[in-house]
């Protein structure tokens, strides 16, 4: 006699069954199951030097004041690079730790701004001088950066080393002059004085003016101009 037919039915849905998970086990102990592996997420887009400025938490100033309170003077944590946030009068720098930079005569009709000041103990060599120094063709060195509210300026004309050099350079004399004696901005952490805030990060030390976010990075390796924002 022959079965029902939804008992037939029933028998071969179970062998059905029974030879799909048999094909299953041997394509596992063969190594031919694909399992889901979920993507590693891709980093995000790198931040521009003004961005990563912008996003370090804000050391309070009178941390790093100097000058009576007028001035801001620090180190780098990596020691390469040291920066007054100060002011500027036709050239001479009213610097809290170089008297050569705030000696000179004074033109008084010359306005005093504010003004980020820098040196650096290695850096690039300027990628394009301009300057022909007095007519001379000779002196003209990187490792100073000068950022006003005109936009910054790399470089100078100036014989012999800065006091950054001569502390913390590669043929540096001496590490325990005034420079040793400055506060250490640590890296990824900013401050702000007179419109300009300055930070060492990814890019070195950038610093900029807060108002339209022009300014500079500067490290052992590179200098870049920052355009306003």
């Amino acid at each position: 006699m022959q079965p029902a037919t939804g008992e037939a039915h029933r028998r071969v849905r179970i062998r059905a069954a029974v030879v799909g998970w048999v094909l299953f086990a041997a394509a596992a102990l063969t190594g031919c199951v694909e399992v889901p592996v979920n993507p590693v997420p891709s980093a995000g887009p790198e931040l521009s030097p003004q961005a990563e400025l912008a996003a370090m938490p804000e050391v309070p100033v009178d941390e790093l004041q100097t000058g009576g309170g007028e001035t801001v003077a620090f180190l780098t944590q990596n020691r390469n690079a040291y920066c007054a946030i100060t002011t500027e009068q036709g050239g001479i720098i009213n610097s809290p730790v170089d008297p050569r930079l705030s000696g000179g005569q004074r033109d008084d009709a010359v306005l005093e701004v504010p003004a980020v000041y820098c040196e650096l103990a290695r850096y690039p060599d300027p990628a394009e001088i301009t300057d022909d120094c007095h007519g001379t063709g000779l002196g003209f060195k990187g490792g100073t950066v000068l950022l006003t509210a005109d936009g910054a300026s790399y470089g100078g004309c100036r014989v012999g080393m800065t006091l950054m050099e001569s502390e913390l350079g590669p043929r540096a004399g001496s590490a325990e002059g005034p420079l040793a004696r400055l506060p250490v901005l640590e890296d990824g952490l900013a401050v702000e004085l007179n419109g300009f805030r300055c930070g060492s990060g990814e890019h070195g030390i950038v610093c900029v003016e807060a108002g339209t976010g022009a300014g500079f990075a500067a490290s052992a390796d590179a200098f870049e101009v920052l355009a306003a924002q």
